[in-house]
């Protein structure tokens, strides 16, 4: 992206956004980067800096933490090692291997999780992984920066015998120094060291009386320090071993060096590769501080911002200063690009347009940077190639430019060089001139931007632009609400009306005299004024109307959902209509057929009794009209209810029914819970009905319902519910579950009333499912500390206890 002025980013605010990145880099090649970091150009180069951020900011919310951790700068180290010989202090390997261990450890978090974040774990290949390296730097450099005993063999042999010579020269100069003590020549109590030898303080006074060589003299010249002639040969021992150690770490730092120097081309890569992932990891550590995303990308020039907050003001009303108030950025709703392509934002002062301005800007910087925006994720936003921006006072003493001269060479590099990818913001266009003149140079500057089809945003005071952005195509007018009864703004965005300056309304409010007030309407006109109130007016009107709007949305909601509820009411009741009519003509069935049987035996007992014929071919006439009659009516019933869907290879492989199962009657679309299945006959309850039915007839359609259980918590008076009063144990055994976690409620709310402990709750074992939809209650019910099975001398897994805070 082409950015212009030089100064845009600062006019912008988003040399804020620069400081904040930095301060979350991780090093300082990344602190670097950041700082120097431009625009990225080209559609395919921005695309994939948002998507390698948006991977890692996915990966900083819903993932395990990244072990990116702060490294040191080793880039000043890594110059020394070239000449053959040299060697790095054992701080500097400390580092180097800090470094090493970061870039193993992200290299390897993002491989493992290529799947998920496989733009991030193609660039943490790049990342250099020399794990024999690491380990020997570890094995030479403890956490302190200091070359371990281990380091090499020869090291630990030295260091050993200097602790010998040590201590024996120690045990030696204690004897002296007692000695001194005792004939009154000393008054300390420790030797001391003085130019790597070890030495007792003695009075000045003293010192021919010792027998030694003199070292040094205190400041006061009141004491000398002398090496006893008794400890001269372990002191000699003690430096010829401290310089024989020093030798020996010399040569491993020259090792390790000579190790970093065969692999100094990957290593140095790998820091470049380092720099660039930490400015990867900045970019998304700043977008989850601003909980921010990336939007909807595209290059129709196309700008749909969607509850976009103004960057700056997030992050600082995110922080207030100590004199500052915790505030709400107000999102910003703005389009522009396809039904227009200038917009006009008018208003008063202090209304927000420039805030509004700049949050537009700032997006296109932003996205440049490959940065999300902090806007809503359904927030389109277009790939611009040049962004162009005249905000501010630009006058200059050293290039003799005014306020207004600056604007005009803004606005000549705007008229040459814009297009239809190219994003415009003016500030205050005409001001800095006459009223009128600058006007009619702001209009026409706007007329030939919208015929260059780029887009634009411009803020201005000129009332005859308001009139010029109703009447021309591609150009549309935009506000900042203003509380016309408190006369302070919402900083709210309104597309399509003029906002007015409110000047008389501000200074009438502010107690200017009313003659003065007239005065100057008479001076703008009437016409004027009385336009300013038309705009009013309609702006008053537009905000009532929203309002009304809202709530007859909000209205229309409530009612389609009430609707919904009432059709799959109206449904259930219907289903369950035709349920219970089957089974009454299921049950006429039986009675006819039982009544059949006895008429059949009755007519057997006429005939044996010589009964007449028309009187048994009556009577049996009668039955299979009444037979034939229910069956009639239970084939319409048949016919009525909702064809019988084909098993799902879902259902078909559901496995055989089980107590608990949700099931369907006939292939039917009402869902009924199986209670109980006794042989070839089943228990089902569909709503608030009990039906047994053949067990053939019946088709799973899923497991157990998940039972969810609301639960009001009623505050009791612990005065009214005693601990005494209260229940501790409650029996369930044989409860339905529904009916179960009832009666489990309310004896919860009693027992916290209560203030008790721990309760008791006796299910049984059964199938387990009545235990487990308590658990599931019990995990739902804050005041529940814990649960846990009953011993098994007090019931075991058919008894849970319990326990409350």
């Amino acid at each position: 992206m082409v950015l212009y002025p030089a100064s845009l980013e600062s006019a912008l605010g988003f040399d804020v956004l620069r400081d904040r990145l930095i301060e979350h880099a991780m090093s300082s090649a990344g602190a670097d980067r950041l700082a120097a970091m431009r625009p990225l150009r080209g559609e395919e180069a921005t695309r994939n800096a948002l998507a390698r951020v948006a991977e890692y900011l996915d990966a900083l919310r819903y993932d395990d933490r990244i072990p990116f951790d702060a490294v040191p700068d080793v880039r000043e180290g890594l110059q020394q090692i070239g000449p053959a010989g040299a060697y790095l202090e054992p701080e500097t390997l400390l580092d180097v291997w800090r470094v090493l261990s970061v870039m193993r450890l992200v290299r390897q978090y993002f491989i493992q999780r290529k799947d998920k974040y496989p733009m991030l774990a193609r660039e943490a290949e790049a990342l250099c992984a020399l794990p024999q390296v690491e380990q020997r730097l570890r094995e030479i450099v403890d956490d302190e920066g200091r070359i371990r005993e281990h380091a090499s063999p020869e090291l630990r042999r030295i260091r050993d015998r200097l602790a010998r010579r040590q201590a024996q020269l120690r045990e030696a100069m204690q004897q002296a120094l007692r000695k001194a003590i005792g004939q009154g020549y000393s008054t300390e109590e420790q030797p001391t060291i003085r130019g790597g030898r070890m030495v007792i303080p003695v009075r000045v006074e003293a010192k021919r009386k010792i027998d030694g060589f003199v070292h040094d003299v205190s400041a006061t010249g009141q004491t000398v320090y002398i090496e006893p002639a008794d400890c001269l040969d372990l002191n000699n021992d003690v430096r010829s071993l401290e310089a024989e150690e020093r030798r020996e770490i010399i040569r491993i730092l020259q090792e390790a060096t000579d190790l970093l120097r065969e692999h100094q081309a990957p290593l140095r890569a790998g820091l470049g590769e380092l720099a660039a992932f930490d400015t990867i990891q900045a970019r998304a550590r700043l977008a989850r501080a601003m909980d921010a995303s990336v939007p909807e990308l595209n290059t129709a020039g196309v700008v749909d911002i969607r509850g976009g907050r103004n960057p700056v003001l997030a992050l600082r009303f995110a922080q207030p200063g100590p004199q500052e108030a915790a505030r709400e950025v107000i999102p910003l709703n703005l389009q522009l690009g396809e039904a227009f392509n200038t917009l006009l934002i008018t208003g008063p002062n202090a209304g927000g347009k420039t805030v509004a301005l700049k949050t537009v800007g700032l997006f296109a910087l932003m996205i440049a940077y490959g940065m999300p925006l902090p806007a809503h994720p359904s927030t389109r936003f277009a790939l611009f190639s040049n962004l162009f921006v005249d905000i501010g006072d630009g006058q200059s003493i050293e290039d003799d430019l005014s306020t207004f001269s600056s604007h005009i060479a803004n606005l000549h590099h705007m008229l040459q060089h814009a297009g239809a990818s190219t994003l415009i913001l003016i500030d205050e266009a005409g001001t800095g001139t006459d009223p009128a003149e600058g006007g009619a140079l702001a209009q026409a500057v706007l007329e030939t931007l919208t015929r260059k089809q780029a887009r634009t945003i411009a803020t201005t005071h000129h009332g005859s632009l308001k009139a010029f952005a109703h009447e021309t195509p591609g150009v549309e007018n935009g506000s900042m609400q203003f509380d016309q009864e408190t006369l302070e703004p919402t900083y709210v965005f309104q597309a399509g009306i003029p906002g007015s300056s409110y000047a008389f309304s501000i200074a009438e409010r502010r107690g200017l005299d009313v003659d003065v007030l007239e005065r100057a309407r008479d001076l703008v006109g009437r016409e004027k004024t009385n336009l300013e109130d038309l705009i009013n007016t309609l702006e008053r009107r537009t905000v009532s109307l929203e309002h009304q709007l809202r709530d007859a949305e909000a209205a229309a909601g409530l009612a389609r959902a009430e609707e919904a509820k009432y059709r799959q009411l109206h449904q259930r009741l219907q289903d369950q209509k035709e349920v219970i009519k089957e089974q009454a003509l299921e049950a006429a069935e039986q009675v006819i057929q039982k009544a059949n049987a006895q008429v059949e035996r009755t007519i057997r007992e006429i005939k044996e009794s010589q009964a007449a014929r028309d009187v048994t071919r009556q009577v049996r006439a009668e039955l299979d009209a009444l037979k034939e009659t229910v069956q009639v009516q239970k084939q319409q019933v048949k016919k009525r209810r909702p064809p019988r869907p084909k098993p799902s290879p879902a259902q078909e492989a559901a496995g055989p029914l089980t107590v608990g199962d949700q099931v369907v009657l006939d292939g039917g679309n009402t869902t009924a819970d199986l209670l109980e299945i006794d042989g070839k006959q089943a228990v089902i309850m569909a709503g608030s009905m009990h039906l047994r039915v053949d067990l053939k007839r019946l088709t799973k359609v899923a497991g157990p319902r998940r039972q969810q259980v609301t639960v009001r918590h009623v505050a009791a008076d612990p005065m009214q519910m005693s601990a005494v009063r209260a229940r501790q144990r409650i029996d369930l055994r044989g409860r339905r579950v529904d009916e179960a976690l009832a009666e489990t409620s309310r004896f919860i709310d009693e027992a916290i009333a209560a203030n008790l402990n721990r309760v008791e709750i006796l299910h049984g074992k059964g199938t387990g499912a009545l235990r487990a939809a308590i658990h599931e209650y019990l995990n739902q019910t804050p005041e529940v500390t814990r649960y846990e099975d009953a011993s098994w001398d007090d019931g075991g897994p058919g008894v849970t206890q319990v326990h409350f805070a």
